[in-house]
């Protein structure tokens, strides 16, 4: 097992870590911006120093910067999986909450007209 082996089970334990917890807020917003900032300055450096990424690589005991690129995207794009995912049931337990809200108001309205009208006859 290579180091960047190591480091790409330790990728994939974080963000299975981080899928079983929740981050709420101001917080959450402020990982994700901090973490899309360090992919962009990533990105340009990669761009502007392509033989840098290789370097990187043969230090991480990867033969080329490309299968570099290619793990570290895979491990981006879980992440971003798992993100959307915990924001889609986060949205999905707010409309139940509403939808049980509303059913219970509706209930109550047809309680009450059904009190007013039975006690007017």
């Amino acid at each position: 097992m290579t180091f960047f082996q190591f480091l790409l089970i330790l990728g994939v334990l974080g963000i299975a870590i981080l899928s079983m917890t929740f981050v709420k807020g101001e917080r959450s917003l402020a990982m994700k911006r901090l973490f899309a900032l360090l992919v962009a300055l990533a990105a340009i450096v990669a761009i502007i120093f392509p033989d840098l990424l290789t370097m990187v690589a043969n230090l991480l005991g990867i033969g080329r910067g490309a299968d570099l690129l290619l793990y570290v995207f895979v491990i981006v794009s879980m992440l971003f999986a798992v993100s959307t995912m915990r924001a889609k049931a986060r949205s999905d337990a707010r409309v139940t909450e509403l939808a049980r809200a509303v059913a219970l108001m509706e209930a109550r309205l047809t309680a009450d007209d059904t009190d007013a009208g039975s006690g007017a006859h």
